[in-house]
């Protein structure tokens, strides 16, 4: 009998433990948090009105849209410096001088479709995740015309491009292979 009322009670603590009031549970911060959609897109909106500029050969719109402030890392490897507004104009000036019919087509080929071409946040690694749209990472193919040589070239393009508080853009970090332009150029 003493075993039976033991049990009995221990069951009633139980039961009653089980009524309280429980706390909610603690969200986590990213939990919480959301992704800035509509951030994102504007960002987005900005970048794809510099291609469409490049495109259309537009120095002065392309000008315009950048900070004065401007930080550039080119393609070709020079070391690691970046350099600013005056050389990545400098470049593009170079380029619309040697290309016409230039071309962007946005997007990773894959072998059945097409992904996605802006990119933004990251959950890996965890130390520095995020759901901030600060960086935007963007994939695509430019095409063009070599002027001189009359020639259809095209080149994978792979870039960072940080846009500032003013709608901006203050970094630009570019990597595509630029040597492969000239191969494509030179052969018969």
């Amino acid at each position: 009998m003493k075993a039976l009322n033991f049990v009995l009670s221990a069951l009633a603590v139980i039961a009653l433990a089980g009524c309280g009031e429980q706390p909610e549970p603690e969200m986590s911060e990213s939990a919480e948090a959301q992704p800035d959609y509509q951030a994102f897109e504007k960002q987005v909106g900005i970048i794809e009105s510099l291609f469409a500029a490049h495109a259309a050969e537009d120095l002065e719109r392309i000008d315009g849209m950048l900070a004065d402030t401007l930080q550039f890392s080119p393609p070709a490897y020079n070391g690691g410096q970046w350099v600013g507004k005056e050389e990545f104009l400098s470049g593009i000036r170079g380029y619309h001088e040697n290309f016409d019919n230039i071309q962007w087509h946005e997007g990773i080929v894959m072998p059945d479709s097409t992904v996605g071409a802006y990119w933004s946040g990251s959950v890996f690694p965890e130390a520095t995740a995020t759901i901030e749209p600060d960086v935007i990472r963007v994939y695509g193919t430019w095409h063009a015309t070599h002027t001189e040589s009359g020639k259809d070239v095209g080149v994978k393009f792979f870039t960072l491009i940080t846009i500032n508080e003013a709608g901006k853009i203050s970094q630009i970090s570019e990597y595509f292979d630029v040597n492969g332009l000239a191969v494509q150029i030179a052969e018969e």
